[in-house]
């Protein structure tokens, strides 16, 4: 089982799961693999970062069996998907007014926390990667956020 971040020509964010990779080539050529918001037919792979677990030794291991909260869009649902959006919109508000902005040395500034060598602050930044792997194997917890979603007014 394969699972794939999808967006369509919308910007509609959703997921699919695929027996394979040729699977989704397969529904896409065959016209079956639509956006549950809008019936787009233009979907396609979003390019996102890998999933990063925990060494087995730390103190919480991520197991791909655990179940992890999920939701539903059914098909046509533009209210629900519009009310995620919105708190997701929030998020990204209170990250950006309650968090220091350490742009591309977010994972030297998290490490340097988790050593001590700093004082703890809320941060927020980027990271490859790599880094994000690296802080996983010392312990240090990164929350990756999705994208912020795209402010319609500002749409042409």
């Amino acid at each position: 089982m394969v699972i794939y971040d999808l967006i369509c020509d919308s910007r509609h964010e959703f997921e699919g799961w695929f027996n394979n990779s040729d699977d989704l080539v397969s529904q896409q050529e065959k016209a079956i693999l639509r956006c549950p918001v809008c019936d787009s037919l233009e979907v396609s792979k979003k390019v996102t970062a890998p999933k990063l677990f925990r060494k087995s030794n730390s103190t919480a291991v991520e197991n791909p069996q655990q179940r992890q909260p999920v939701t539903n869009l059914n098909a046509g649902s533009v209210e629900a998907y519009n009310k995620l959006q919105g708190m997701l919109t929030k998020v990204h508000e209170y990250i950006d007014s309650n968090f220091k902005d350490v742009g591309n040395k977010f994972a030297d500034e998290a490490l340097s926390m988790h050593r001590g060598d700093k004082e703890l602050n809320n941060i927020r930044g980027t990271a490859t990667a790599n880094e994000l792997k690296g802080l996983a194997e010392e312990g240090v917890t990164a929350l990756p956020l999705p994208d912020k979603p795209v402010d319609k007014k500002k749409l042409n």
